[in-house]
């Protein structure tokens, strides 16, 4: 899938995706919201060696056991490591809670206190609360009751005595912040509309992925990798028993035909053998093949061209049906021999239009489908007409399409919208695409308008009525004993 795919997929479902988005960032700033402001105060100290402490007159002569520590920069360094540990001790902060009388533990504030050192020797002393100022004289106490624990007698004894050569100087007081620093309301909602992003896009991926319809134009150009020749709209016009050009000359979905019916004529304009047999099939049922296949026969013979419209779908023929004419002898008993061509051959609306419905269904279609009888056929019409629309079956239940397809006719596959499954249409597909067939356009059929997106067409006005009897007759080919 490309960069474009994954944007028009997006794109598709935009509606599931703003309410992904907006539920995220709701549910983001109700938490965020819901959240108590904890304030962050900060004094700061420098750490330096202390001198003071000796045990002569001289203060240059160092008290025993100093020998032991390289030198002054060493120990100051090696000592401030030890400051995070000793600020969350009790003797250090129990004489906080009772000066300031705090309602706490020295555990409990402990994990309020954060320690930050540097070689600067900086000791950065940052205390959490929900008050300010609280929070700024929780900080400046602490650093007194560090200094003084450092400096206390007990310190200095042999066996304490590194503690007591660190110094600890107030260099700028915590004052209460004018902000929390927690929640940090602009941080968290810009993190948190990343995150409604991602999930508004996962979302919009996972509904395509578990939608298994085709619901957009897009959708069956990539999978058939064919040009999409035509889109029908949803019509009630289709439902009649005429082609829309007959019943309905004037209206938009008579135009929607002729539109299918000239970009057809552009796909190959040079004939070729049986280049003018159009095969007309679908991945599966119930997508609009066959009404497609009689109104684009309908809309050809409009014109003046010769159009023989031949129904192949010997396993479920409708053909007859859509034209309200007799089917009970067609192609089954013309390949077999059991009539001629002008038995089997009934002419519709215009003179130019000749319809071959199916005949009787027959326990194997693909054997005549098959047959050099079949092939003699349209050997013979594609010189006589000039169109020739073959109506087939679906290519889930057979393969008949293909099988004309690779004597020189031009397929076109028609997909419903809301119809088609998109795994059969690329089983179907891949199939062709096996056997070397190649789809020359596509039709994405019952089109669902859009709301606001109304088409305005100018249509020519159309007369005639159509009227079904037989007609033509054809040179004898097969077992035809005419």
């Amino acid at each position: 899938m490309t960069i474009a795919d994954i944007l028009q997929t997006l794109k598709k479902h935009l509606a599931a995706e703003l309410v992904v988005l907006l539920v995220v960032l709701a549910g983001g700033f109700v938490y965020v919201s819901r959240q108590t402001p904890q304030y962050t105060a900060t004094a700061q100290m420098f750490a330096s060696f202390n001198h003071n402490v000796s045990s002569g007159d001289s203060k240059d002569t160092p008290t025993p056991g100093f020998t032991q520590i390289q030198s002054e920069s060493d120990y100051v360094t090696s000592m401030l490591g030890t400051l995070p540990t000793l600020v969350t001790t009790p003797a250090v902060l129990d004489p906080v809670i009772d000066q300031l009388k705090l309602d706490t533990t020295a555990t409990a504030l402990a994990s309020r206190i954060t320690i930050g050192t540097s070689s600067s020797y900086f000791v950065n002393i940052a205390v959490n609360d929900t008050d300010a100022q609280r929070a700024a004289d929780i900080a400046n106490a602490v650093g007194e009751s560090l200094k003084t624990q450092l400096s206390d007698d007990s310190y200095s004894s042999e066996k304490t005595y590194v503690l007591s050569y660190l110094n600890l100087s107030v260099v700028k007081e915590a004052v209460a912040p004018g902000a929390p620093s927690s929640p940090n309301v602009k941080s968290f909602m810009f993190k948190m509309a990343l995150i409604a992003l991602v999930a508004a896009a996962c979302v919009g991926m996972a509904i395509d992925v578990l939608d298994n319809r085709l619901r957009q134009m897009a959708d069956l150009q990539r999978i058939a990798d064919a040009p999409v020749l035509g889109t029908v709209m949803k019509d009630p016009e289709f439902r009649a028993d005429k082609p829309v050009v007959v019943a309905n000359p004037s209206g938009s979905a008579s135009e929607s035909i002729r539109r299918l019916a000239l970009n057809l004529a552009f796909i190959s304009p040079d004939r070729t053998n049986r280049s003018n047999v159009i095969v007309i099939t679908s991945s599966g049922a119930n997508e609009g093949k066959t009404t497609i296949a009689v109104n684009l026969a309908a809309a050809l013979a409009e014109n003046g061209a010769k159009v023989l419209l031949i129904d192949t779908d010997l396993r479920k023929p409708s053909v007859a049906k859509h034209l309200g004419l007799d089917g009970t002898v067609g192609l089954s008993h013309l390949l077999t021999g059991q009539v001629s061509s002008s038995e089997a051959i009934q002419q519709y609306w215009k003179p130019n239009l000749h319809i071959l419905p199916a005949g009787e269904q027959t326990t194997n279609p693909s054997i005549l489908i098959n047959s050099n009888a079949m092939k003699t056929l349209l050997d013979k019409v594609s010189g006589l007409y000039d169109h020739i629309i073959v109506d087939t079956t679906p290519l889930r239940v057979a393969n008949d399409a293909a099988v004309f397809a690779k004597d020189g006719a031009r397929m076109l596959l028609v997909a419903s919208q809301g119809v088609t499954i998109k795994r059969q249409l690329r089983d179907a597909v891949q199939e062709l695409a096996m056997i070397d067939v190649t789809v020359v356009g596509s039709v994405f059929n019952q089109m669902q308008a859009r709301k606001g997106g109304d088409d305005y067409y100018y249509y020519y006005s159309y007369s005639g009525k159509g009227k079904g009897h037989k007609g033509l007759e054809l040179p004898s080919f097969g077992k035809d004993k005419s």
